[in-house]
């Protein structure tokens, strides 16, 4: 696969570093807010760009969202935050680090709504800890798609961990297949989706890229490019990935270009 545009636009933007004080907070304040949006929505929260955003700059809140809601933008906020920090601290991505970052994803809700609509119950959840019972998904095309047994969930994660550290790859392949192969496994209750874009970022951001912005309007096509990745064909993730890093390098570009004129 060819990286090399891409590359490019990194190359262009690695010449404009290090970026100001003030430019890096015009362009981590919109990173943050359109990726803690988008992040959340395509998991079903229901607050709204424009909600997310006046939460976020000045702890408004809207009648009618859940209190779950909010934790659940405050907290990825927090993760934004935290990735940041293990990036300036030259932190190695860990099974630990993962299940900080999910326990920080994941602080002050301790239940999630399972089965059926109509009949859901409580499930107890331990924000940083992996699942102890099996978790599936109904696909798109309506079928029964299992997650990888608790049992080897470990072992999985082990594997994935090692792949990440240890791989050849451009780093934009290695995200993807990073982030494809997490959510295959599953490791957790809830909050894997989240984790998983977390983390494909955290490789990008920890090689010199910027941000991918997976948007809740794209879900479907997101979504589709994921089952196919299930059955062994990987590049129409990987070009979706690649793709959006295209348009966040050419973002932040354009940022650079306005700021200065």
């Amino acid at each position: 696969m060819d990286f090399k545009e891409l590359d490019k636009l990194k190359t262009e933007l690695d010449k404009q570093r290090p970026l100001s004080l003030e430019l890096m907070e015009i362009i981590d304040e919109k990173f943050k807010i359109e990726w803690t949006y988008n992040s959340n929505a395509i998991e079903g929260n229901t607050l709204t760009l424009q909600e997310t955003s006046f939460f976020l700059q000045h702890g408004l809140t809207s009648k009618g969202k859940t209190l779950k809601e909010y934790l659940e933008v405050k907290n990825h906020a927090d993760a934004i935050e935290f990735i940041e920090e293990i990036i300036k601290e030259n932190r190695k991505i860990s099974e630990g680090l993962i299940k900080e970052l999910h326990a920080l994803l994941l602080k002050g809700i301790d239940y999630i709504m399972v089965g059926p609509s109509g009949s859901k119950r409580k499930k107890h959840i331990t924000p940083g800890m992996y699942k102890k019972e099996p978790n599936h998904v109904l696909t798109m095309n309506g079928d029964l798609h299992k997650y990888c047994e608790p049992i080897l969930v470990p072992e999985e994660m082990e594997k994935l961990i090692y792949f990440i550290n240890n791989s050849n790859k451009h780093p934009i392949e290695i995200s993807a297949i990073a982030h494809h192969r997490f959510v295959a496994i599953h490791p957790f209750d809830d909050g894997n989706g989240r984790v998983a874009r977390i983390l494909m970022n955290l490789i990008l951001m920890k090689n010199g890229y910027v941000p991918v912005v997976i948007r809740n309007e794209n879900r479907e096509e997101y979504y589709r490019a994921l089952m196919e990745a299930d059955k062994g064909n990987l590049t129409e993730f990987i070009n979706l990935v690649a793709n959006e890093e295209k348009k966040s390098l050419e973002l932040i570009l354009n940022v650079i270009r306005d700021f200065n004129n």
